[in-house]
């Protein structure tokens, strides 16, 4: 790992499955105008507050690909190049179906508990264990660059990603909310033999000078902020 990295990891812009509040995993769902709006937002703050990198890396979900391509451009950065392991979480069977459908159909699902939450293969989607591996596939990648690194991926995958960055061992239980275009920097440090991350920021859009007009955030889909 190089001695000195930084990774800014961000969530998205708004999808047509995140107004309609469905679960979306590898269910591909497009920005909607208000999405794209989020990601120039995000890049414009990025451009006023000098924050660049030295390469971009985005999932190949378009959500997250064209949220990528407009930040860079809008930021002036490095354009992304896209890696398959920073797509979402599969959820199987439960994508594209609303909170009521996923209760109707798969009841078991709601009355999960909640260190059960991150392991979808009961539904034909990824094993909490297949998710860390992949977690721990992109940290490898990225740990062997240096300067600052920009990842544009998802509200699950990217917890799963900044948990498996920070905390050792790496809990099964942690809340971090993953709102759309939210940006978190960490840093990578040698503390007592190990490299472990620490979080220097994490902030929302609405931190970001936003001129968009906020509104409820509909029920996060289950699984998105919690492992």
């Amino acid at each position: 790992m190089s001695e000195s990295l930084e990774i800014v990891v961000v969530r998205h812009g708004e999808s047509k499955a995140n107004a309609e509040a469905r679960m979306q995993g590898r269910f591909d769902s497009p920005l909607n105008d208000r999405g794209r709006a989020q990601a120039h937002v995000v890049g414009r703050w990025f451009a006023s507050q000098g924050i660049l990198w030295d390469v971009a890396f985005c999932s190949p979900l378009r959500r997250a690909s064209e949220t990528a391509q407009i930040i860079t451009h809008a930021a002036g950065g490095s354009p992304p190049q896209v890696d398959p392991d920073l797509a979402e979480v599969a959820a199987g069977e439960l994508e594209g179906l609303s909170a009521e459908e996923i209760a109707g159909r798969f009841p078991s699902y709601p009355a999960r508990k909640l260190e059960e939450l991150g392991d979808f293969a009961e539904y034909g989607g990824e094993s909490y264990q297949q998710i860390q591996a992949r977690a721990d596939r992109v940290i490898g990648r990225v740990s062997a660059l240096s300067g600052r690194v920009l990842l544009v991926a998802h509200g699950g995958f990217n917890f799963h990603l900044v948990k498996r960055l920070i905390c050792l061992p790496v809990p099964r239980v942690c809340v971090l909310r993953m709102d759309n275009c939210s940006a978190t920097l960490l840093r990578l440090r040698q503390r007592r033999g190990t490299r472990i991350g620490e979080v220097v920021w994490h902030v929302p859009l609405e931190l970001m000078g936003s001129p968009i007009e906020s509104r409820p955030a509909p029920a996060p889909a289950p699984g998105s902020a919690l492992p």
